[in-house]
């Protein structure tokens, strides 16, 4: 989503805009062609963002699950922590966590600038994970994580299995 902002580790792309804080008023042409073409996909019943976090110390995520549904976070952990390390860190990124996981406020309203979880929660999905992985870690460890977190969601039809 971000080739300009990868290339150097750094959030922002070229013109200096954090991608991630578009989704509520857009003007990064990235933003904008994203948001176009979510607009164009069918509801989801669970998304997946994979991220990086040039700060982390370790594999952590969000989760924004309003409707209390069946938690998949545990499983995520324990199939993550196979392969990468868990940042246990009470506080991430500013917020409580708990072994690796943030649940955040989910109210759009309580954020002026909305991250992709905030869009997708509003307008596709009401169960989103954000999976931060390491980015000082080596690729391998990163795509296995990812991996792995994603690996841990397995659904038949509606029903997680």
């Amino acid at each position: 989503m971000n080739p300009t902002g990868f290339a150097v580790n750094r959030r922002e792309n070229a013109e200096g805009i954090d991608l991630n804080r578009q989704y509520l008023q857009p003007e990064a042409q990235e933003t904008v062609a994203h948001i176009d073409w979510l607009k164009g996909q069918p509801k989801f019943e669970l998304c997946l963002c994979l991220h990086e976090d040039w700060e982390a110390q370790g594999f952590y995520f969000y989760e924004l699950n309003p409707d209390g549904r069946p938690s998949l976070a545990e499983k995520i952990v324990t199939r993550v922590a196979e392969v990468c390390p868990i940042d246990t860190s009470e506080i991430i990124e500013g917020r409580p966590a708990q072994n690796g996981i943030i649940r955040p406020s989910v109210d759009p309203r309580s954020r002026p600038q909305w991250p992709e979880a905030f869009f997708l929660l509003t307008h596709k999905t009401r169960l989103s994970y954000t999976l931060e992985a390491p980015s000082d870690f080596p690729l391998s460890v990163r795509v296995a994580a990812v991996g792995s977190g994603g690996g841990a969601v397995r659904w038949r039809g509606k029903s997680e299995t």
